[in-house]
């Protein structure tokens, strides 16, 4: 039997931590562990309360969020660590679905099904692979062009020691954590890919895809920190194939604060040049 830790994340947003952690309760599989990453440790335990869930709450809010999956992986007594996003639901089968691929790679990710804000079923960005995939670093760039589908946390099962591992890599970084996951997932060896539709995914309450965020400005200032990441990874791992899927996905981000960011104030930066783009493009 593997060990399974569900890891909350929960930073400013409320709305939704309920049907979170309901979700956590009503799993058939209930897991071994539960951490909660929070700057509001006694709300968060009222509503841990009220629906019998048991967690170690951590009140570390001056982290960025890479850092606090690093902290996560410190903390974690378990193989396995699944995310929930504050604003998603696990299904009721998640963690008994899920343990049973959880036998040596370093990443799991599952397909989800789409709920709005008001947590009706939606169906949009449905370009998840119907098929189950092991993919290599070798494929990685192949499949991301063949399924433009995104890597969301709350459809990880993340290998613990990959978290202790990249500690200190991930600490370096402001933002785009589950691509960093999912990259050094890829440096240590096969990914696999579930079919299976084992969470819900909530569409329009965050602020990192153009698709489902109402605020360009927010949009812009996220994408920085995206730029950003992506240039540390891409500088940090040496590997050609990993690097190549870095780079489109960071010359993609770079475009856009380059055009943007003259129009938009962020508290954060990327300063990005015509050369800057041609440099990073050989």
């Amino acid at each position: 039997m593997v060990s399974l830790a569900v890891a909350v994340i929960v930073y400013g947003r409320y709305k939704y931590l309920e049907e979170a952690v309901k979700s956590i309760a009503s799993q058939t599989r209930q897991p071994d562990n539960v951490v909660v990453f929070t700057d509001n440790g006694g709300l968060v335990r009222k509503i841990l309360e009220k629906h019998g869930v048991k967690a170690e709450i951590y009140q570390e809010p001056h982290l960025s969020l890479p850092a606090t999956y690093a902290r996560i992986g410190e903390v974690a007594e378990t193989e396995y660590v699944l995310p929930l996003e504050d604003d998603d639901v696990f299904k009721p089968n998640k963690l008994e679905a899920v343990e049973k691929y959880c036998n040596g790679y370093p990443l799991v990710k599952h397909a989800a099904d789409f709920i709005d804000e008001e947590s009706r079923p939606i169906n949009v960005l449905d370009k998840q692979p119907v098929n189950s995939l092991v993919i290599s670093r070798e494929k990685a760039w192949f499949h991301h062009l063949s399924y433009p589908f995104h890597v969301w946390p709350s459809t990880f099962a993340i290998k613990t020691t990959l978290l202790r591992k990249y500690k200190e890599d991930l600490f370096k970084l402001k933002l785009h954590a589950d691509f960093a996951i999912f990259t050094l997932a890829l440096l240590e060896g096969e990914v696999l890919y579930v079919p299976s539709r084992l969470a819900y995914y909530r569409i329009g309450s965050g602020h990192s895809q153009l698709t489902t965020c109402k605020s360009l400005p927010k949009l812009v200032c996220t994408w920085n920190k995206y730029a950003y990441d992506d240039y540390i990874l891409w500088k940090t791992i040496d590997d050609k194939f990993i690097k190549k899927l870095i780079l489109k996905t960071y010359m993609g981000h770079t475009l856009l604060v380059y055009l943007l960011n003259n129009i938009y104030e962020c508290p954060f930066l990327y300063k990005v040049s015509y050369f800057h783009l041609n440099f990073n493009r050989s």
